[in-house]
């Protein structure tokens, strides 16, 4: 119901939080109203509502698994030039990580936002991952080995780890950068953690995730 008062004809009329965790009880599983979708048959990584002293977090951690956690949006965000935010932290990164190896191609964590119908997991659908990486150098992008459809850009690796660090990019400008067209409505925003390449152990934290208006 908040998605429907905050959204009218796909413009925000103030921040959008994803996550909600101020109200959100303490406990393991998603935030509510979000789902989850695991990958290529593997087991989902383990998420949990917690407190980490300076207030609610939501932690991501597993260790050869892949999901994607997401929430639906019940209106579509139309274009515009809003932008999405979020502050994470990677408390430990998958050893072995590499964006720019198909066999390494892991993250601790990924937010992404997923443009067009029908759906996250529609064929028209095109998603854009912001990705905390390794060792790749600053700007590094390319389109997913698994699809041209799905955009992998770098925001952050491992100097990070370990510090908190806000964020923000304008998914719509990066589509049109990326695939050339006029972007569809975004339909769905998530996050995911994928260790199913290394094998390795990874744990990230995000506070918050929100759509802010122009």
């Amino acid at each position: 119901m908040w998605l429907v008062l905050f959204l009218l004809t796909g413009l925000l009329t103030q921040p959008l939080d994803l996550l909600s965790l101020a109200n959100a009880p303490l406990r393991a599983g998603p935030p509510p109203g979000w789902k989850v979708r695991n990958i290529r048959g593997q087991d989902a990584p383990d998420v949990e509502i917690r407190n980490d002293g300076a207030g609610p977090v939501l932690r991501i951690q597993g260790a050869g698994r892949a999901a994607w956690f997401y929430r639906e949006l019940s209106t579509q965000l139309k274009e515009s030039s809003g932008s999405l935010s979020w502050s994470w932290r990677v408390v430990q990164a998958p050893a072995g990580a590499d964006l720019r190896q198909e066999k390494t191609d892991d993250s601790p964590v990924r937010v992404y936002v997923v443009f067009g119908k029908p759906g996250l997991f529609g064929r028209s659908a095109r998603v854009i991952f912001y990705t905390f990486g390794a060792a790749e150098p600053e700007g590094y992008e390319r389109a997913s080995y698994v699809s041209d459809k799905l955009h992998v850009i770098r925001v952050g690796g491992t100097p990070d780890v370990g510090q908190w660090r806000e964020n923000s990019v304008k998914p719509f400008a990066d589509y049109r950068r990326v695939w050339r067209g006029q972007p569809p409505p975004i339909t769905a925003i998530g996050v995911m953690q994928d260790t199913d390449q290394t094998r390795a152990k990874a744990v990230a934290e995000l506070r918050r995730l929100e759509w802010l208006v122009p």
